[in-house]
């Protein structure tokens, strides 16, 4: 891990949030009393005794049930589940359960287990939303989490976080199953409905207004309108990392914060490999993606060789594929259309309803 991104994500205690980043502490009471309803005891086969202290706690494993909030809790204590976790949230009202202690290592992430706390939200198919009332519960026991082991406010969804920074939160499908980041879990929990930006509106004490006239929001891509100094931390007295040319596409991982009369956002330059923090007035959102963003596919996608349905399919890459936007948009039969190099080899024309950024 480089030293700029260290000091990127790190400087000034910032989570990787939406507007409630600006409120990266959260209160003492919050911080005083954990906000949990009930102790019931996970069976000890499904669990690793331990004597974890705030040294070993470095990150918050988010997932969901698949299932419902009492039947989660009784499979943890099923000893012949082996598997569990520290929290069990529900998701009409936001009750919450322990089952491990922190102290404890819970069987909820694989590998990735033995530095981290997991929470499992209440989520069915059939119920297909996640409730503002159980996201702010969540956000309640982050912030406890989060004074109490310092762990920072920081959300990440890329499995290769761990390996260049030093704690925070992320969801259970981005976690690393070896200590060298080279392959995630193999799941898709938190699941389709899960919002990890909706989360962080209420972590750091956050009311969850869902923007309050906040320019960008976490994982956008933006732009450089101007050739533009990015620095190592907020303010025009940083250290300068790089300067961006003109057009130089970022994904917003870090901000806001204000210094020296400018509102910063933490960018990561993916062609550049720059991390480092940018003054707004000089970054433009894009229209949905920007040349150099990393984007994934969502389902079976057709790779084409020019931007119709009348143009020939070069290959059809699998859900999950990722790659890198280097031409677009443009526009054919009723779709918009980007021309991506994905990391299969495949190279062409795909639609952006079947397109996220990774």
């Amino acid at each position: 891990m480089d030293a700029n991104r260290r000091t990127l994500l790190k400087a000034a205690g910032l989570s990787v949030g939406g507007a409630a980043s600006l409120a990266a502490t959260s209160t003492s009471a919050l911080a005083a009393e954990e906000p949990v309803d009930r102790w019931v005891a996970a069976d000890s086969s499904n669990y690793s005794w331990a004597d974890r202290g705030v040294d070993d706690i470095n990150w918050i494993v988010v997932h969901t049930t698949v299932g419902s909030y009492s039947g989660a809790i009784s499979w943890f204590q099923n000893p012949d589940a082996n598997v569990s976790a520290h929290y069990v949230i529900r998701n009409s009202d936001g009750h919450t359960t322990k089952m491990v202690d922190e102290s404890n290592v819970a069987w909820h992430a694989s590998g990735f287990n033995s530095s981290a706390i997991g929470i499992e939200h209440e989520w069915t198919e059939s119920q297909g939303y996640i409730s503002d009332t159980m996201y702010q519960r969540s956000a309640a026991l982050i912030d406890y989490l989060a004074d109490t082991y310092d762990i920072p406010r920081n959300y990440y969804t890329s499995m290769s976080a761990p390996c260049n920074a030093s704690g925070g939160i992320i969801e259970h499908r981005h976690a690393p199953t070896n200590s060298y980041c080279s392959s995630s879990n193999a799941t898709a929990c938190p699941g389709p409905d899960w919002s990890g930006s909706r989360l962080m509106d209420f972590v750091g004490d956050g009311g969850g207004g869902g923007g309050g006239g906040v320019k960008f929001e976490m994982d956008q891509a933006v732009h450089t309108t101007a050739n533009l100094n990015a620095r190592e931390q907020p303010g025009t007295d940083s250290t300068i990392v790089a300067t961006m040319p003109e057009g130089s596409a970022g994904r917003v991982i870090n901000g806001p914060e204000s210094a020296d009369g400018y509102t910063w956002w933490g960018l990561h330059f993916h062609a550049e490999n720059v991390w480092a923090w940018c003054a707004e007035p000089w970054l433009e959102a894009c229209p949905t993606f920007c040349h150099g963003t990393r984007v994934e596919s969502t389902t079976d996608l057709n790779v084409r060789s020019g931007p119709s349905v009348s143009n020939g399919v070069r290959s059809t890459v699998p859900g999950g594929t990722r790659g890198v936007v280097t031409q677009g948009p443009q526009t054919g039969d009723g779709y918009q259309w980007w021309h991506i190099e994905w990391n299969d080899g495949s190279v062409g024309w795909s639609v952006v309803d079947y397109l996220q950024t990774a």
